[in-house]
């Protein structure tokens, strides 16, 4: 499951920059990302392996406190200087021809004026805060320092075709997200057969078919179906089919699918395999009218990324999910189909779509074909991120969930 944290990391390696003399090059123990960090006055390196840091991600939004203790605040026009409208929030950047995503906080390994005895192999955690400078705490790596930093993640508006009227429909929903490779780095042993497809920068819809629901508010002729944005679902909440939702987007996408038969194939695969259960489809409604890369198209469309019936997720092959669906909905193009390698699924995350249009690869999504768990992380499934989509500059790109 998909976590915003701010974690506390140990320094795996530091490498001065071939084209700054200025600039370090980080990278953590456990992580994917690289961090471009700014030298001491001296010209030496700010970390050394083995320092301990918290790694702030992209679309963490820092408090002024913070920003000023960073030096990222500016005086003049009383703001920080990250980006967004109050300079503070995070983004990837490229300096001097390196990706760099995130930024370093230094966690100290002394108590200052706290009269406190460490723990064992803890390190003591200075908020410097000026309405709190007694405040402390001990962590360690792999513990999350959003909330005591006061850290939280960027949320944009979200457009009025996206939002509507609701009913609690909790247990029927399906809470769905998963992290980035560079999250979780040993999710995959090298080698291991994966498969990737192409991650699209739409918006996630979940179509859920629940067989003797009949919700008066639901969808289907006998108020079976149910529809889902991945902020809704993840509250147990649901569109409801009325008027004020005529426009919603997600909807619409359903009432097309109802029409071209979507109910008959649910139908389908519950007389046959599926008796009396629930059977989710996952995937990306995108194309003009949702984000800023249309891929082609003059209107909404939709795909199909993963397939759910109750709790057992539904391999994939090169053509698709279960056959019942095919004739009317098209899987995500699928890009990769071999052993786990960073360096091979790297070639395949960026580049443009494979849908259609100009517009680039927003990344791609790695799993087992055959649905398997990670002892420590649930699921193996992950995304990789391009670095070019998220240092597109269009005055246009949104990022809506």
């Amino acid at each position: 499951m998909s976590t915003f944290s701010v974690p506390v990391c140990c320094v795996a390696s530091v490498e001065n920059h071939e084209n700054a003399d200025r600039l370090s090059i980080v990278k953590l123990e456990g992580m994917g990302f690289t961090c471009i960090s700014g030298k001491l006055e001296d010209g030496s390196p700010r970390y050394k392996v083995g320092d301990f840091v918290v790694y702030i991600p992209s679309a963490a939004v820092l408090p002024e406190w913070l920003l000023r203790e960073m030096d990222f605040w500016n005086e003049e026009t009383g703001k920080g200087m990250l980006s967004g409208s109050d300079g503070n929030r995070v983004k990837p950047l490229k300096l001097r021809g390196v990706f760099s995503e995130g930024v370093l906080y230094p966690v100290g390994k002394w108590i200052g004026e706290a009269a406190l005895d460490p723990e064992p192999d803890g390190i003591v955690c200075l908020r410097n805060n000026p309405e709190r400078t007694k405040d402390w705490v001990f962590v360690r790596s792999g513990d999350d320092a959003s909330s005591f930093l006061g850290i939280t993640k960027y949320s944009p508006p979200i457009p009025t075709a996206m939002a509507g009227e609701v009913a609690n429909m909790f247990g029927h929903t399906v809470k769905y997200d998963f992290d980035r490779w560079e999250q979780n780095t040993e999710l995959f042993e090298s080698g291991e057969p994966v498969i990737a497809t192409e991650k699209l920068h739409g918006t996630f819809v979940s179509i859920v078919y629940v067989p003797g629901l009949n919700h008066p508010e639901m969808f289907g002729s006998t108020g079976d179906i149910l529809v889902h944005s991945k902020g809704l679902g993840s509250q147990g909440l649901a569109f409801k089919n009325n008027e004020a939702n005529a426009n919603n987007v997600y909807v619409c996408t359903l009432k097309a699918l109802l029409a071209a038969g979507l109910e008959e194939r649910f139908k389908m695969l519950a007389s046959s395999v599926v008796v009396n259960r629930r059977v989710a489809i996952m995937g990306e409604i995108y194309g003009r009218g949702i984000q800023d890369l249309h891929y082609g198209t003059d209107k909404p469309e939709f795909r199909m990324f993963d397939l759910l019936i109750d709790d057992q997720w539904q391999p994939r092959d090169e053509v698709g999910f279960a056959n019942e669906f095919l004739d009317i909905i098209k899987p995500v193009p699928m890009v990769y189909n071999g052993p786990f390698d960073v360096a091979e699924l790297e070639k395949v995350r960026d580049g443009k779509t494979m849908l259609g249009g100009t517009n680039i690869r927003e990344g791609i999504v790695i799993r087992k074909m055959h649905d398997q768990t990670h002892p420590v992380h649930g699921r193996k499934i992950c995304k990789m991120i391009s670095p070019d989509y998220l240092l597109r500059k269009s005055k246009d790109a949104t990022e809506y969930n």
